[in-house]
């Protein structure tokens, strides 16, 4: 495609492995759930593959970089927290090691990073191997690891609008960010050789990538290749800088919960937010002042009744003929 205007493009400098995107200005988060906005690789139940076709758009408008990587801590969790998951795990935005969030308001500490640290410390220091081992276990279990976020348009979806893509880095480097390197350098050297530019990230003159999702135990990375031929992000340049400068940011889509939440996961506790108080509590304390409370309720309720019981019973006087026709027909007296 012949290019028009000069928008933020993913060129080779980019993809330079020491170039770290710089911080940007976080974004208000207006807390709602959108599941368009996650590019969903996970298979449906029975399902034993799929292919997700899709086009990397850069990042960092300023570097065109199409990857930022975040620590993400992987930890067990209660099952409420987790009710469709088989395995009652989720994932949390380091709070300590993520350069690219708000650290003006969820601060700089990550109760994950401090179980890890002080259970690896405990371990250094511990000489009967079991329970070595135990505290060993507890530290890995709370150690972040390194993951990697994209955006994309989703071929065949492009009305759903930019999608985001987290996943985990791995040590065999058989993860989706090592793959698509590989291929880059790949196609780039084939181009070389060729005499031409090849940049299969290109927005203009770039490939396509089918990621193929397939099921097993473990499950195993996904595979991804190139398209054929190259074609532009989209043949409307209206619709490239639409999808380009989306508003949406990373930290809209994976947000980071604050400390206090934190916390209460990693004690697998339920968080609960007490709006009298404005601070994360146990549910189970939550539950426990709300029975209280009720409690307290249902006895001083009792003790009304009692006291309503036990006041003694004035006999009902009726009223004399005069009476009542005082009241009732204070104008028409008989006399």
């Amino acid at each position: 495609m012949e290019k028009i205007i000069d928008l933020p493009n993913i060129t080779p400098e980019s993809l330079e492995e020491e170039r770290k995107p710089k911080a940007t200005q976080e974004p208000k988060n207006n807390g709602t759930f959108d599941a368009k906005n996650y590019l969903n690789v996970r298979l449906a139940p029975g399902e034993t593959q799929k292919e997700i076709i899709i086009r990397l758009l850069p990042m960092d408008l300023k570097t065109g970089n199409p990857f930022v990587k975040v620590h993400v801590h992987n930890v067990k969790v209660p099952k409420e927290l987790a009710p469709n998951s088989e395995k009652p795990y989720k994932t949390y935005i380091c709070l300590s090691k993520t350069k690219d969030i708000d650290h003006t308001k969820f601060g700089t500490k990550c109760p994950f990073c401090e179980i890890n640290s002080s259970a690896y410390n405990e371990s250094t220091k511990e000489t009967d191997p079991v329970k070595k081992k135990e505290w060993q276990d507890i530290s890995i279990g709370n150690k972040s690891k390194e993951a990697v976020i994209v955006r994309c348009i989703e071929r065949g979806k492009e009305a759903e609008g930019v999608k985001f893509w987290k996943f985990n880095l791995r040590d065999d480097k058989k993860d989706p960010y090592h793959t698509i390197i590989n291929l880059y350098n790949q196609r780039k050297a084939e181009g070389e050789k060729a005499g031409r530019v090849e940049n299969i990230l290109d927005i203009y003159n770039g490939y396509d990538l089918t990621i193929t999702i397939t099921a097993g135990e473990p499950v195993p990375p996904p595979t991804i290749t190139d398209a054929k031929y190259s074609t532009p992000l989209s043949n409307d340049e209206e619709e490239m800088k639409k999808w380009i400068f989306d508003q949406k940011k990373w930290q809209d889509v994976f947000t980071c919960k604050p400390y206090e939440y934190l916390s209460l996961v990693s004690e697998m506790r339920i968080p609960w937010f007490d709006n009298k108080k404005g601070i994360w509590i146990a549910k189970e304390e939550h539950d426990k002042e709300t029975s209280t409370e009720s409690k307290k309720a249902d006895e001083e309720i009792k003790e009304a009744e009692k006291k309503v019981k036990e006041q003694p019973v004035v006999a009902e006087q009726k009223p004399s003929i005069v009476d009542s026709l005082s009241i009732n027909d204070k104008d028409e007296l008989p006399y």
